[in-house]
């Protein structure tokens, strides 16, 4: 089996690749990171007093603040 990073092209360790990786440690551990501060910056407090909710897409938004309202 060939593993080949898809970010910087270097081998990496078979074993890392049939557990379905697809980068070697340092490209991952940098991908990891980048997607860790992304999330970071999507959680917010959905309702007053409620816990840390992980927002995934603008839709999850809308349905968060829309609690209060009345047609």
């Amino acid at each position: 089996m060939n593993a080949v990073c898809d970010y910087c092209g270097e081998h990496y360790s078979a074993k890392r690749k049939l557990l379905g990786y697809n980068s070697c440690l340092e490209c991952g551990g940098y991908q990891a990171d980048r997607e860790r501060l992304a999330k970071s910056k999507r959680i917010t407090v959905a309702y007053n007093k409620g816990p840390v909710m992980y927002i995934t897409s603008p839709e999850a938004v809308k349905g968060i603040f829309k609690c209060g309202e009345t047609k």
